[in-house]
C-alpha cells in the first residue's frame, strides 16, 4: 500500500479508532474500508451486491469486520477498527494480487513453467518473492537490497528451500511443485473472506475441474475475448504487476526506455484502479482519475549499485540524485507524458499520459477497461 490509502494515513496519525467505527460519518474512509473488505472476500457479509460501498458503518460492515477478526484471531466485535485490525488489513490487502495470481496459476497449470529458477515470468516471480517475504523469508531473499525484483536466482532459491524445509518438504529450492504452491496459498487464504479468490479481479473458474488426460496435464482453456485491460511487464519495471489499458502500452514502453537509459528501475506500487473512492494516492484522487482508465502508474525508483537504493515519495520531493533527475526530465520533455510532481497539488510518485484532459476519450477508455475487468479478462 505504501502509504497511499486512507487507512494507512489514519494509522500513521493514530486517529483510526476515531474515524473507522460504527456510526461514523466519515463516508470516504468507510467506503474505502468497505471496498477493501469486499476485495478481500467479505462481500457476502457486506451484502455487496445490494449495498456496494455505501459509506455506512452499520450492522453489515460490523459483521464483515467481526469475521475478519475471527479469521485472524483478533479479539473484536467488529464495531471499530483498532490499530491491530488495521495493520492486519494493510498486510493482507497488500499481498492480495500476488496471492490471487499464484492461486490462478495453480489451477490453470502455469505454475510448472513460471515458478522456477531462471524463469522469464518476472511479474509472477516478483509476486512469489512478495509472498515469501510476508512469510518471514526476507533474510534469504536479501529483501532490503533487492525486494521483489522478479529474478528467481540464488536468493529466491534459498527462500524456497527454507520454506520447504520448515514444512518437511523435500526440495532443492529451484522450483515450486503444485503441493508447495497450494501450501503457500492455504497458509494465507485462511485469513481472508470466503470469496477472496474471486473478487478483486473478478476471476471466475471452477477449481473442482480435474484434468482428464493421463499425464495430469491441464486441458487447454477456451480462447478468451479480446481485452482492453492487460498485464504489462518490461525490463526496467519491478514491484507490483502493471495492469493497464492496452492503449497505454506505448507510453509504458517509452517510460521503460527512459529508465533503461538512466540505469534506474521503476518500482511499481499501483496501476489500474477500480474506484476513485479507494486508493487515495498521495493526493485525493480525481473523479476522472487516469488510474481508473488504466492510464497511470504510481512508483518509487530504485537506483545505485545493483539498484540497492530506493527513492520513495518523500525522496521524490527533495533534491533528486542525478540519474533520477535526468529520468524525470525525460518524462517532462515527452509531450505525451506527465509527471505528478508538476501537478498543482504535487504527486511525485505518479506518471500518466494526461488522457483525462479529453473527457470523451477518457470515458471511452474507462468504459472499455471496466467492462474487461467485470468480465475477468485481466
Amino acid at each position: 500500500m505504501d502509504g497511499h490509502f486512507y487507512i494507512v494515513d489514519l494509522l500513521e496519525k493514530r486517529t483510526i479508532k476515531e474515524i473507522l467505527k460504527k456510526g461514523s460519518r466519515s463516508k470516504p474512509e468507510i467506503q474505502e474500508l468497505q471496498t477493501i473488505l469486499y476485495e478481500m472476500g467479505f462481500g457476502r457479509k457486506l451484502k455487496w451486491n445490494v449495498y456496494n460501498a455505501d459509506g455506512d458503518y452499520g450492522r453489515l460492515t460490523t459483521r464483515a469486520v467481526k469475521d475478519l477478526c475471527k479469521r485472524n484471531k483478533i479479539i473484536g466485535h467488529g464495531d471499530i477498527i483498532s490499530e491491530e485490525i488495521a495493520e492486519v488489513i494493510v498486510k493482507l490487502y497488500d499481498i492480495l494480487d500476488e496471492l490471487q495470481q499464484l492461486y490462478l496459476d495453480i489451477h490453470n497449470g502455469n505454475y510448472k513453467t513460471r515458478y522456477r529458477k531462471g524463469s522469464k515470468y518476472k511479474n509472477e516471480i516478483a509476486g512469489l518473492q512478495t509472498l515469501l517475504n510476508a512469510m518471514g523469508y526476507g533474510k534469504e531473499l536479501n529483501w532490503e537490497t533487492y525486494q521483489n525484483d522478479g529474478i528467481y536466482g540464488n536468493g529466491t532459491t534459498k527462500a524456497v528451500l527454507k520454506f520447504a524445509s520448515h514444512r518437511n518438504i523435500r526440495s532443492k529450492g529451484e522450483y515450486l511443485t503444485k503441493s508447495m504452491c497450494r501450501k503457500i496459498v492455504s497458509e494465507f487464504s485462511k485469513y481472508y473472506g470466503i470469496d477472496w479468490s474471486k473478487t478483486r479481479k473478478s476471476i471466475k473458474f471452477n477449481i473442482n475441474n480435474k484434468p482428464n488426460n493421463r499425464n495430469d496435464e491441464p486441458t487447454e482453456a477456451p480462447p478468451m475475448p479480446t481485452s482492453a485491460l492487460v498485464i504489462y511487464s518490461d525490463t526496467h519495471f519491478v514491484g507490483k504487476k502493471i495492469t493497464c489499458d492496452v492503449d497505454f502500452i506505448p507510453a509504458l514502453k517509452r517510460i521503460n526506455t527512459y529508465a533503461a537509459k538512466h540505469d534506474i528501475k521503476i518500482l511499481i506500487t499501483s496501476s489500474f484502479r477500480t474506484s476513485f473512492e479507494v486508493p487515495g494516492a498521495i493526493v485525493t484522487p480525481a473523479r476522472m482519475s487516469n488510474h481508473m482508465a488504466g492510464h497511470g502508474i504510481d512508483m518509487n525508483i530504485k537506483y545505485g549499485p545493483n539498484y540497492s537504493q530506493l527513492c520513495n515519495s518523500q525522496g521524490l520531493r527533495r533534491r533528486l540524485p542525478r540519474q533520477i533527475a535526468n529520468f524525470i526530465e525525460e518524462i517532462r520533455n515527452d509531450s505525451e507524458l506527465r509527471w505528478g510532481g508538476d501537478f498543482r497539488t504535487s504527486d511525485p510518485v505518479h506518471i500518466d499520459d494526461h488522457l483525462n484532459n479529453d473527457p470523451k476519450k477518457w470515458l471511452k477508455r474507462y468504459e472499455a477497461v471496466q467492462k474487461s475487468r467485470k468480465l475477468g479478462l485481466a
